[in-house]
Parts: structure tokens; C-alpha cells; sequence
């Protein structure tokens, strides 16, 4: 946005402050790979071809049976199909010529049921392919979701959510469009191909020398407008995946860009880029335009020339160049055949590189490493809560330490808050304690064993955490807490209400837990959306609670009622609280205060002031202010 001297994307963040716009979670993130602006499409040429093609034939190898049967189906109904040319020609010279007309029926009835046929046959072959194509299809996209379950969060930080739902969607749409439909084109225009080759040369040789002469300027201009047309689509796909990225963009920021009257500016953007767009994609229709035109005119020009040559040999040539009638109508007929499918590979060439360079992109993350391959082998039903940081370094990017050396305990049952700057390093304390990420260097333990000797799941199980910006997931309100533990009854769901103080307001809603929730919750106040977090944590019963900023965006009064149903959950837990209202970790039983990634203090509310230290300046600015 620097780009239109109107108030920058950065300004916007800086005007609004931290409690509005930002929070420690997003400024721990890690600082290489950005968010993406987008479907990050692409449709270069893909690198490794082989593979991928045995990968995509390896998906199919399950039926392999019913493949070989469309191949066959195809290259039947194609092939016999190519001789109904041949069979008028006949007709002309045999039967219509001499004048035995009571034959021509018989012909006529043998065409009729090829056609009959080969319509039937088309459609079975297409009936079973797009049903091979749908099942591989659902194979494939099964297999990438579930690597993306299983993927670390590393993979979302580097890639962002525009690349992978490109992969999830136009990537495999690509794939499917290539199984789909262009294996049985590119199929039936190579046997087109040679059949009417072959065909014309049966016919007359002289003649189809004729068609053959035209070929390589076909080919040449064919090829020359295919690789500009291609270019073309790249471009134009390029900008359609940053249109999207600014629409998605402003979508999940409307509301700051209305608050700060900036609809002005980013329409601007969209404008620049939609523009971009149109110049790209008229570029790419009007060389994509130009080639159908061309093969029509060059259609027309040979079946003339066969007319015009097959004339001159017909009432001049001596008997081994001399052709008849019939000849004459099928060469012409078979050079309408002939030069199509040359257009029509090229054209599908391009299309099965598309889809193979789908193809590859989306194996790129079905081959992701599952951030269970180095898993703990330990499993526990509960933690009793000691926590111990031992020489902790970490940075997301090499070279850049986000954590450096950070030491200290908890014992089970005690309150420890975290405090500091934003950007401080925080955050990632917690991320590192769900093993979201791996340490750079030392150790974290959970009474007394290292977290890595832990199986992800069994450790995440018994972790629950509260963050600021709380996550509800489209459907009712009873599935939204019932997802903390899908072993839970109804009535474990209400009491874990009651015990988050989020009975009282759920149920005076029109179809209390059955009420649906909008994408994100924004049918219900934040608070609201914080008590059915607390709820849902509430009913996995963790053993250690981890709590991030959870009131910072609420009122005063809904802030006591969210810190009175904390309270209950911490009770017999060890707790992490970070936050930034130091008033809110006063009784904690120690407060570790991080700034620039290392712990500089510790001690309690009342020893930290006494030190006059860092904590204190923080203490005074926040209540002075």
C-alpha cells in the first residue's frame, strides 16, 4: 500500500495499537514466510515429469483393468468410426457411379449402426473415466488433507493458506481435468491421427502426399502460437492469485479498513491489479484466439487444394496417378480429419502439463514431513505439572534467536505469568511447550522428562490453552465445546458450561446449545466466544493450563466473569498466564518478565517491584497511564 501516500498497511497497525490490531501471537511469528498474498498458482512447466507421471499411474494402477477397457473402448469406437469416409468412398465409385442404387441401402445401414455404436461406446468410455478420474480425485485430495493434518506448523508459516488452498483446489481441479477429459482426447486424436494417415494413403497416395506437404507449417505455427498462449495464461494466473489474495486480504480486515476509511486506497490496489489481470488474460485470449481461426483456414486451404489437385489428376493423369471420384471425396474428407488433431495434442499437450504440474505441486504436500516422524514413543494419561526450562535457546529463522538460555521451574500447581514487551518472545514459550516447534537447543521437561520422549498427541492432550482470539468452528454450540472431548455426554457438556459460567447465557439463546455459530463466531460477543472456549477447555480436563491473553479484548465486567471461570479451571493445575494487564497475574506465584528473548526477571508481584527493575517500570507506566 506505500505505493498510494495514503496511510500504509504498517501505519494502520502502528495508529490502531496493540490491544486492536496485534497481539503476542502474531508477533512471534516466525519472520520467514510471510502469510501469502493468495493462491500462490503456477503453472510452469513441471520439474520433474517421470515422477510424477508414475505417481499419477500409480493412483490409477488400482484400476488399471477398467483404464485398459476406456483405452480400448476408445481406440475402437475411434478406429471404426474413421471408416465411414472410407465406406462413402466406396459407395461413390462401386454403387452410385455405376448406378446400383439398391446397394447403397445396404451401406447406408452398416453407417447408420457405426455411428449408433460409436456414440454408445464414446459415452461408456467417458462414463467410466470420469468415474476412475472422481475416485482417484478423492484418493488424492484425502491423501493431501491428511498430510495436512499431520503437517508442523512450520509448513503453514512457509507456505501460508493461499499456497495450500491452491494445492487443495486449483491444483487438483488440474488433475482432475487431465484424467478426466484430456487422457481420452489425446487418445482419440492420435488414433484420428494415424487412422486417417493411413486411410488417406489407402485411398490415394498421390493425394495425401498432398495433405502431408501441409503439415510442417502447421506444426511450426502451431507450436509458436502455443507457447506465447501459454505464457499468456501463466501471466494471467499470476494475477488472478494476487486479485485473490487482496479480495481475501480485505475480506478478514474489513472492518479496520473501515474504521480507518481506507476503502479509498485499497481500491486502488484492487484496481492496479485488476487491470494487470485484464491486460494479461486479453493477451492470452488473443493468441489463443488466433490459432483456431489459422487451423480453420488452413482446413479450408488443404480441402480445397485436395479438391483442386484431385480434379487436375482425375481428367489428366496418366493410370498410375489417375484417382477416382470417390478417392477424391475421401482424401478430403480424411484431411478435415487429419489436421484437427494436430491442433488438438498441441492444445492437450499443454493441458496434461498443466495437470502434471498440478500434480507435482500437490505430491509436494502429500510428501511433507509429518511432524510425527520424530515422535515421543512415551504415552500418559496425566501430567502431575512440574515444569522445568533448562538452557532454552529457539529462533524460527537460523541466525535470528528469538529465545536465548531461558531457565526455570514450576512446580504442580503453581501460578507462573509471563510478561513482557510484545514481540518479546512469549508466545513461542508456549508454542515451544506444545512442541510446535523444536528447541534449538536444551530442554523442556514436564515432570521430569523431556517432552520429546513424549508422544505429540498424549503431551497436547493434557495441555489446554485460552488464547485471546478464540476459534469457533462453524456449527452448534454444543459441537464447539463437545470438541474438547468427543467421548463427552450432553450432560458433561453442561456441566463444563456451568463450570466456564457459560450455562447462563447459553441457554437463554433460541435454540440454546443447538444454536448454530456463524463461520468464526461472529454471531456471538467476544466474551461470549471466550466463556464457550473456557467451556470447552473446561471439558478436556487438561493437566496443565496454558492461558494467552485470554481477557485483553473484553470489558471490565465481562473480564471479572471470564477470570472468576478461569479461576475455577486453575484450581489443582499448573497454569501459564501471559499477559500484558499486569493486574490480572498479581497473585501469581511467579512472574517471569522477557524481554528481547531473555528472562531478565523473576519473583513475585511484590519482590519484582521491591527490585525496581524492569517489572516495576512496567507496572508504573501501565498505572500511571
Amino acid at each position: 500500500m506505500d505505493k498510494f501516500k495514503l496511510l500504509s498497511k504498517q501505519e494502520i497497525k502502528e495508529k490502531a495499537g496493540a490491544d486492536l490490531l496485534d497481539n503476542d501471537n502474531q508477533a512471534n511469528q516466525p519472520r520467514r514466510g510471510m502469510r501469502s498474498r493468495g493462491p500462490a498458482m503456477s503453472f510452469n512447466k513441471p520439474k520433474k515429469i517421470r515422477e510424477t507421471v508414475k505417481r499419477l499411474l500409480g493412483y490409477m494402477g488400482v484400476y488399471k483393468v477398467w483404464v485398459a477397457l476406456t483405452a480400448l473402448f476408445v481406440i475402437l469406437a475411434t478406429s471404426v468410426n474413421l471408416a465411414i469416409p472410407y465406406l462413402f468412398s466406396y459407395a461413390i465409385d462401386e454403387f452410385i457411379l455405376p448406378g446400383l442404387y439398391g446397394e447403397i441401402l445396404r451401406i447406408v445401414v452398416i453407417i447408420l449402426l457405426i455411428a449408433v455404436g460409436n456414440s454408445f461406446i464414446r459415452f461408456l468410455s467417458r462414463f467410466i473415466m470420469v468415474r476412475i478420474s472422481q475416485r482417484i480425485i478423492k484418493k488424492i485430495r484425502k491423501d493431501a488433507f491428511d498430510s495436512l493434518m499431520k503437517a508442523p506448523i512450520s509448513y503453514y508459516d512457509e507456505k501460508g493458506s493461499g499456497d495450500i488452498v491452491s494445492r487443495m483446489s486449483n491444483d487438483v481441479e488440474l488433475i482432475n481435468a487431465s484424467l478426466g477429459q484430456t487422457v481420452l482426447e489425446v487418445i482419440n486424436s492420435t488414433v484420428v491421427l494415424i487412422g486417417s494417415l493411413v486411410y488417406m494413403f489407402i485411398l490415394s497416395w498421390s493425394l495425401s502426399i498432398v495433405v502431408v506437404l501441409f503439415v510442417p507449417l502447421m506444426i511450426l505455427f502451431t507450436i509458436f502460437i502455443s507457447k506465447r498462449t501459454r505464457k499468456g495464461f501463466k501471466e494471467q494466473q499470476v494475477h488472478l492469485a494476487s486479485l485473490n489474495g487482496i479480495i481475501e486480504e480485505n475480506i478478514n480486515g474489513l472492518k479496520t479498513v473501515k474504521l480507518y476509511n481506507q476503502e479509498k486506497a485499497f481500491t486502488k490496489e484492487f484496481k492496479h491489479d485488476n487491470d494487470k489481470l485484464r491486460e494479461a488474460g486479453f493477451k492470452a485470449q488473443v493468441y489463443a484466439g488466433i490459432l483456431w481461426p489459422f487451423i480453420h483456414f488452413m482446413n479450408n486451404l488443404i480441402y480445397l487444394t485436395v479438391i483442386a489437385v484431385g480434379a487436375i489428376l482425375f481428367l489428366f493423369a496418366p493410370g498410375w496417378l489417375s484417382v477416382t471420384i470417390g478417392q477424391i471425396n475421401g482424401v478430403s474428407i480424411y484431411s478435415r480429419q487429419f489436421i484437427m488433431p494436430i491442433s488438438n495434442l498441441s492444445q492437450m499437450f499443454n493441458a496434461l502439463m498443466q495437470g502434471i504440474a498440478g500434480a507435482e505441486r500437490v505430491f509436494e504436500l502429500i510428501d511433507t514431513a509429518s511432524e510425527y516422524e520424530e515422535d515421543g514413543k512415551e504415552h500418559t494419561e496425566a501430567f502431575q505439572g512440574a515444569i522445568t526450562f533448562e538452557n532454552v535457546d529457539f529462533s524460527y529463522d537460523e541466525g535470528v534467536p528469538v529465545l536465548r538460555d531461558i531457565n526455570f521451574t514450576a512446580d504442580k500447581g503453581d501460578v507462573i505469568a509471563i510478561v513482557g514487551p510484545t514481540g518479546g518472545g512469549k508466545t513461542t514459550t508456549i508454542k515451544l511447550i506444545n512442541r510446535f516447534y523444536d528447541l534449538d537447543r536444551g530442554t523442556i521437561k514436564i515432570d521430569g522428562r523431556d517432552i520429546k520422549s513424549v508422544g505429540k498427541d498424549a503431551l497436547r492432550k493434557r495441555i489446554g490453552i485460552v488464547l485471546q482470539d478464540t476459534k469457533l468452528f462453524k456449527g452448534t454450540v454444543f459441537e464447539n465445546i463437545h470438541y474438547g472431548d468427543f467421548s463427552a455426554s450432553k450432560e458433561q457438556v453442561i456441566e463444563a458450561s456451568k463450570q466456564a459460567n457459560a450455562h447462563d447465557f447459553i441457554s437463554k439463546l433460541p435454540q440454546g446449545y443447538d444454536s448454530m455459530v456463524q463461520e468464526g463466531g461472529e454471531n456471538f460477543s467476544q466474551g461470549e466466544r471466550q466463556l464457550i472456549s473456557i467451556a470447552r477447555t473446561v471439558l478436556s480436563n487438561p493437566s496443565l493450563l496454558i492461558l494467552d491473553e485470554a481477557t485483553s479484548n473484553v470489558d471490565t465486567r465481562t473480564e471479572a466473569k471470564i477470570q472468576e471461570s478461569m479461576e475455577k479451571l486453575m484450581k489443582g493445575r499448573t497454569s501459564i498466564v501471559i499477559a500484558h494487564r499486569l493486574q490480572t497475574i498479581q497473585k501469581a506465584t511467579k512472574i517471569l518478565v522477557i524481554h528481547n528473548g531473555e528472562l531478565i526477571e523473576h519473583g513475585t508481584h511484590q519482590s519484582l517491584l521491591d527490585a525496581r527493575g524492569f517489572y516495576h517500570k512496567l507496572y508504573q507506566a501501565q498505572f500511571e497511564a
